[in-house]
C-alpha cells in the first residue's frame, strides 16, 4: 500500500496538453492523467526529453502554468505548478 502524500486531492482530468518552453524549442505532446491546485500527473511520449521545468498548457480554457517535475515513472511524470 503507497501512501498519499499530496497536499491537495487530485482530480481525473484526461485532456490534451502540450510542454511549451517559451519558443526555444518545440513544443512536446501530452496526456494530463489527473490534476489538483498544486500538481498533476502528465504522460508523453518520450519523456528523455522534458527537461526539469517547462510550461503546461491544456485546452478546454485552463490557463498556462509554470511546473517543475518530482517524480518520473517510464512515460509518466509527476509534476508540481510553480507558484
Amino acid at each position: 500500500m503507497t501512501t498519499n502524500r499530496r497536499s491537495a486531492s487530485r482530480k481525473d482530468a484526461f485532456r490534451i496538453g502540450a510542454l511549451s518552453f517559451g519558443g526555444t524549442r518545440a513544443d512536446i505532446d501530452c496526456l494530463v492523467w489527473d490534476q489538483s491546485e498544486t500538481g498533476a500527473q502528465i504522460e508523453v511520449e518520450v519523456p528523455e526529453a522534458v527537461p526539469d521545468e517547462f510550461i503546461l498548457v491544456m485546452t478546454a480554457y485552463a490557463k498556462p502554468r509554470a511546473c517543475t517535475v518530482v517524480w518520473r515513472r517510464d512515460r509518466k511524470l509527476g509534476v508540481a505548478f510553480s507558484v
